[in-house]
């Protein structure tokens, strides 16, 4: 006999998410207070970039019929990915932080997986109502001298960013090669907010998210004579009360990095923030999966916990909890799913499949 593990909830339909009214505030939703921190499952050289990429995709059956993309990236964590976790610090205690007098936050990315932990990474920040500034970094492990002080500093995120959003900057900074020959950089790139959607994230759950596609340009000039130029591109989410909650870097033909790092891209996807908790998957009465239904843009999106040993999921959707006559929606392997609204109640239940 079939192993059957159910859950339920409700939902009165004919409500709806006006989109268009939703947009991201810096100052209070990127994490610059110390003691926040996030982490991420990130992999290099990932071949599903394209479709990460794509304006439409969704693993867990209809699409809504509402504007705006649904990008999934609630998988759980693959073989190929370590955790990246990225926590605020104060200027003074990363490296040449005496440097970035102005700063008043630092993040600091340290890679927990594989053991043992290392720090990687320190970049330098202030955040006002007028968008996040970004004063430099300290990245060691590359053929250049780790410290990039930014002159002038460039504000990265904008105060308040909205669907179809444009901005662009310009900096440039000294450095050294092999602690030696002198290296100038100057930078420069275009930023669009190209997309308004549905992020879906492990654990986090359902969320609505602006894409940036940023094009970086990098000159690096040595003796006055071009040394190497350079174009990444790079693609993240900015959700409400999250921030940067998934970032996919595509590597140019990029020297700053050593030729044994085997990757053309990376790929970070948050699954935890400790200052962030999502309404939608908080309950007093948690059922067993944790089924949780949040309104997103005209459509239903159920998240729900993966059941011990169950490999498939029974989405089943009835219009009263007595009845015995529940509608099978659809058969999914992954842990969410999207429906369209209607105009009359709804209740839905999730049945697992060994």
């Amino acid at each position: 006999m079939k192993k059957l593990l159910s859950i339920c909830s409700a939902l009165l339909f004919g409500l709806s998410v006006d989109a268009a009214q939703v947009h991201f505030v810096a100052s209070t939703s990127l994490p610059s207070q110390v003691g926040q921190y996030n982490s991420s499952y990130i992999s290099t050289d990932n071949p599903n970039v394209p479709a990460m990429l794509a304006f439409i995709t969704n693993s867990s059956g209809p699409l809504p019929t509402s504007p705006g993309p649904t990008w999934d990236f609630s998988q759980a964590q693959q073989d190929t990915e370590t955790i990246l976790r990225t926590d605020i610090i104060a200027p003074a205690d990363g490296p040449d932080g005496d440097s970035f007098a102005n700063a008043t936050y630092a993040e600091q990315d340290t890679a927990e997986t594989p053991a043992p932990p290392s720090q990687t990474a320190w970049r330098y920040y202030s955040l006002t109502n007028q968008g996040r500034t970004y004063y430099g970094s300290y990245v060691p492990g590359t053929e250049a001298d780790g410290l990039a002080l930014f002159s002038p500093p460039t504000m990265d995120i904008p105060g308040t960013v909205t669907n179809g959003q444009t901005w662009a900057r310009t900096t440039s900074w000294n450095s050294t090669l092999d602690g030696y020959f002198p290296i100038y950089y100057q930078f420069s790139d275009t930023s669009i907010v190209d997309a308004q959607g549905t992020l879906i994230l492990p654990s986090i759950g359902s969320v609505q998210a602006f894409r940036v596609h940023e094009i970086q340009g990098y000159i690096g000039t040595l003796y006055g004579t071009p040394y190497e130029t350079v174009t990444n591109q790079y693609y993240y989410w900015l959700v409400p009360g999250l921030g940067v909650a998934v970032q996919i870097t595509l590597f140019g033909n990029n020297t700053l990095y050593p030729a044994t790092l085997p990757f053309t891209n990376s790929v970070e996807r948050m699954y935890y923030a400790s200052y962030f908790t999502n309404p939608v998957l908080q309950t007093n009465n948690p059922l067993p999966g944790n089924l949780h239904i949040q309104l997103q843009s005209g459509a239903a999106v159920l998240n729900w916990m993966p059941f011990t040993n169950s490999t498939s999921y029974q989405v089943q959707a009835n219009g009263s909890l007595t009845s015995t006559n529940w509608r099978v929606l659809g058969l999914t392997s992954s842990t969410n799913w999207s429906d369209s609204l209607t105009t009359t109640q709804r209740f839905y239940r999730v049945v697992g499949e060994p």
